[in-house]
């Protein structure tokens, strides 16, 4: 008996479609939950416009959305 990948192989990636798996950090800052921005990788994550200066970041997995970090 064939196995199942002979007879049924899987379909090509639909184009467009990320192949491999990249993750950008991003988060909030102070109280505006709204706004993601895409963060630095460092050990205390800022994000990369420069907003928020001395407010807390929480890092989320979300999509960025801040129009200065996409520049």
């Amino acid at each position: 008996m064939r196995p199942l990948s002979d007879v049924h192989p899987s379909p090509p990636p639909h184009p467009g479609f990320p192949t491999e798996t990249t993750t950008t950090r991003a988060g909030t800052v102070g109280d505006d939950v709204l706004r993601v921005h895409e963060l630095t990788d460092d050990a205390d994550p800022r994000p990369r416009c420069g907003a928020g200066e001395g407010e807390p970041v929480d890092e989320w997995l979300r999509a960025v959305n801040c129009p200065d970090c996409a520049r």
